[in-house]
């Protein structure tokens, strides 16, 4: 396992939550918010999300996705602990996934997938009966797969016979159009070198690993994920870090790779930073399943949320940075809206929607015709994860703007949020 986890991963995640605003104009500086929506619902989920004071804070890992729909209904599926076994919630020790689903009463524990020799996170994809959990096993140096059969809440787990190599992290997983399965992770070096890998299983085993440099960079992390509509390839966007610790430095790049070959990901520093500051991480990506067109939101050094469009065969946009700054900013869909949702700096959401027949093919989202909203979450706090529902971790479509939401007030505790 890397040196520098886990906490270093932690402060590198929450570093700018308290960050000042970009020194950029906002593009909706003056701006009055646009009506609440007809509905809001918030629902309390769990206070078992994995935590541990001072070590790992409760917004770490949002980028695997925990929230999915299998056969028209929604599971949260997360690294749980019990705040009041003294012990049991331990940085260096991920022992069990809680799955939760979703009724008309509330949310219903349906059972765990016990772990062993994870240290770190895992990430989640949902078949139709199906709910797919990948960690890496640090013991053994390989990726363990476990399932959880939702008819009868059975659960089992085995490694797949591929080796991780050491120093393996930021696991991560989606899912093709086509159903194939794809699980990610990179070997960190540090002072430069690291490789990123990521297998396939098309429905008949595991193929890989497809095993690559980063551009001479440490590792690739925080990685999302899509696909293009219109062809085999695989798109992420991940943070990549140069240096030797404790003086890191931080950017972020773009790869892409197609699932019919057994290359590597080819990565490209692909996005220019907005004036007065640098690109540090990331937050989502998503890739219009009709038009191919990617939507990219990254995030900078100064704490903006900065986004970035390129069409089919061409390149990315310029930077458009987006008021208010916040720590997480993710996408969110339904069969007729993409909305995009902001941790705003100051607490609860800021909600930016797009009718999705009004997405003009080759051209970025127009923010001037956006209906746009800000959304207290009473008792949540700062903003620290967003996991919203997404097509890249579940067969099912999309069914609705929903997401799920861990705050600074309360960092074990969970919260489903549906906006209509």
């Amino acid at each position: 396992m890397d040196a520098r986890e886990p906490d270093a991963s932690i402060d590198r995640d929450v570093g700018v939550i308290d960050a000042a605003p970009a020194s950029d104009t906002g593009l909706d500086a003056g701006r009055d918010a646009g009506p609440a929506p007809s509905r809001l619902t918030v629902e309390v989920v769990t206070d078992r999300h994995r935590y541990v004071p001072g070590l790992m804070f409760g917004g770490w890992g949002p980028h695997p996705g925990h929230l999915v729909r299998a056969a028209g209904t929604l599971y949260w599926v997360d690294d749980v602990c019990d705040q009041g076994v003294p012990g049991d919630c331990d940085v260096n020790v991920n022992r069990r996934v809680g799955v939760l689903r979703r009724e008309a009463g509330g949310w219903l524990s349906i059972g765990e997938i016990p772990l062993s020799g994870i240290q770190q996170n895992t990430g989640t994809v949902a078949t139709s009966s199906t709910l797919h959990t990948y960690g890496v096993d640090v013991a053994s140096e390989r990726l363990a797969e476990c399932r959880f059969e939702l008819v009868t809440a059975s659960s089992s787990c085995a490694s797949i016979p591929i080796a991780t190599g050491a120093s393996a992290n930021y696991v991560g997983a989606a899912i093709s159009p086509s159903g194939a399965r794809i699980a990610w992770w990179t070997n960190v070096r540090d002072g430069g070198g690291g490789t990123f890998s990521y297998v396939a299983d098309y429905g008949g085993g595991w193929n890989g690993p497809r095993v690559g440099p980063i551009a001479g960079y440490n590792d690739f992390a925080y990685a999302h994920a899509g696909f293009d509509p219109h062809g085999p390839g695989l798109v992420l966007f991940g943070q990549v870090v140069s240096g030797t610790a404790p003086s890191w430095s931080f950017a972020t790049l773009v790869g892409r790779a197609s699932l019919t070959t057994t290359d590597a990901v080819e990565f490209t520093a692909a996005l220019a930073p907005p004036a007065g500051t640098s690109i540090a991480s990331t937050n989502d990506l998503w890739i219009d399943p009709r038009s191919g067109d990617a939507h990219l939101l990254a995030r900078a050094a100064s704490g903006a949320v900065v986004y970035y469009h390129q069409p089919p065969a061409g390149s990315w946009s310029a930077p458009t940075v987006l008021e208010p700054p916040g720590l997480r900013a993710r996408f969110l869909e339904s069969p007729t809206t993409l909305a995009l949702v902001t941790g705003a700096s100051g607490g609860g959401v800021h909600v930016r929607r797009f009718a999705r027949d009004a997405l003009a093919a080759g051209s970025p989202l127009s923010f001037a015709s956006a209906t746009d909203e800000s959304i207290a979450l009473a008792g949540i706090g700062q903003v620290l994860a967003i996991y919203p529902e997404a097509d890249v971790t579940q067969a099912d479509d999309v069914g609705a703007l929903d997401f799920a939401v861990v705050g600074d007030a309360q960092e074990n505790l969970v919260h489903f949020v549906l906006l209509e």
